[in-house]
C-alpha cells in the first residue's frame, strides 16, 4: 500500500477509525454531513491505494500499536541473546513476532486454502470474500487492535457473521470481550448462544478469563488450546485468545509458554503446506541478476508507487 502524504482532515478520519467510529460518529465529529464524509473517506482510499473502509484502518492499524506503552513509562527492550519466541511475542505482539507466518494459521489461512484446492474445491467470489474478512480480523486480533472488530459491529458489516455462525462471528465477539466492548461483546454472544459447540464455550472461557479474572476461564481456554482431535482453526484461534488473556492478565510467563506453542504451531503449519507441495518460505530464491531487465522491472515499480 502507500504512503502518501495526507491531509489533517484524511489523517483524523484515520485515526478515528481506528477507535471504532462509524461514518455517522466521524460526521458528527469533524462537523460534515454524512455525505461530506463519504466522499472524502472516497478519496482517502484512492490516496491509500487501498479498496475500501476495511483496508484503510488496516493500513492504519499496521501503522501504529494502540496497545503498546508509551515510550517515556517503558522503553522497548534490546532483543536477548537466545531470545524464545513466546519472549519476542510479548515485546513485539504476535503479529510482529510471527510475520509471514501469521497467514499459515487461523480460520481460512493458507493451510486450509491449499487444502481446498489439492481436493479439487473451487474457491467462488463468495468464499474468497471471507477468507480476505477473516483474514483482516485474525491480523487485527494477533495484533491487539481490537477496536477493528467495533468499527465492524457498529458498520453491522458482521450480522451475517452472527447468523450462521461463522469463524468469523467468533472472532469478533473474542475481540470485543479483549477490548472491553462489553455491550457489543453480550449482543455477539447472545446471537451465538444457540451454538453450543466448542467456540462458544471458547467464548464463555474468555469472558470469565478477562472479566471475572477466574481460573476456570483460563481453563476453558487451556483446554480448547490443547484439543487435538477437533478443528485445527479453532485450536489455534483457543492459543491466540489465551496469549492475549494472559497478557491482559499481566502473566507474563503463562504468556511466553503459550507463545512459544503458536511458534510451533506454526512451524507444524509450515511443514505441512511443504507436505502438500508448497514451499511457502521459498527457501531456494535466487536474487535477480542485474542488467536490463531487473532496471525495467524497477522503473516498472516507480511507475506504479507514482
Amino acid at each position: 500500500m502507500k504512503n502518501p502524504n495526507l491531509e489533517t482532515k484524511h489523517r483524523q478520519m484515520l485515526e478515528l477509525l481506528a477507535e471504532g467510529a462509524s461514518t455517522r460518529t466521524i460526521a458528527k465529529k469533524m462537523g460534515y454531513s454524512d455525505g461530506t464524509v463519504r466522499v472524502y473517506l472516497h478519496n482517502l482510499y484512492r490516496k491509500l491505494g487501498v479498496k475500501n473502509r476495511t483496508e484503510a484502518l488496516l493500513w492504519q492499524l499496521e501503522r501504529t500499536r494502540p496497545n503498546a506503552p508509551a515510550a517515556a513509562e517503558a522503553p522497548p527492550r534490546a532483543p536477548r541473546a537466545h531470545e524464545s519466541f513466546g519472549e519476542a511475542a510479548l515485546r513485539d505482539g504476535l503479529l510482529g513476532a510471527l510475520g509471514i507466518m501469521e497467514s499459515f494459521l487461523g480460520p481460512y489461512g493458507r493451510v486450509w486454502e491449499v487444502g481446498t484446492q489439492l481436493k479439487g474445491s473451487a474457491l467462488d467470489g463468495d468464499t474468497l470474500a471471507r477468507r480476505d474478512d477473516a483474514r483482516l480480523l485474525w491480523r487485527a486480533l494477533l495484533q491487539g487492535s481490537y477496536s477493528y472488530a467495533k468499527s465492524l459491529h457498529d458498520e453491522g458489516h458482521g450480522a451475517a457473521w452472527l447468523e450462521d455462525s461463522s469463524p468469523l462471528g467468533i472472532m469478533q465477539a473474542a475481540m470485543l470481550l479483549l477490548g472491553g466492548y462489553t455491550h457489543a461483546a453480550d449482543r455477539c454472544v447472545a446471537a451465538l448462544s444457540r451454538r453450543k459447540g466448542r467456540e462458544l464455550a471458547l467464548l464463555r472461557g474468555l469472558k470469565d478469563a478477562v472479566y471475572s479474572r477466574s481460573e476456570s476461564g483460563l481453563n476453558a481456554l487451556q483446554q480448547a488450546a490443547t484439543e487435538k482431535a477437533g478443528n485445527p482453526a479453532v485450536r489455534q484461534l483457543a492459543m491466540v485468545l489465551l496469549f492475549q488473556a494472559c497478557r491482559a492478565r499481566r502473566n507474563a510467563d503463562a504468556a511466553r509458554e503459550v507463545g512459544n506453542a503458536i511458534w510451533a504451531e506454526a512451524e507444524d503449519a509450515r511443514r505441512q503446506l511443504e507436505a502438500m507441495g508448497i514451499r511457502p518460505l521459498a527457501r531456494d530464491a535466487q536474487l535477480p541478476r542485474p542488467g536490463k531487465a531487473m532496471q525495467r522491472k524497477a522503473g516498472r515499480a516507480r511507475a506504479t508507487a507514482d
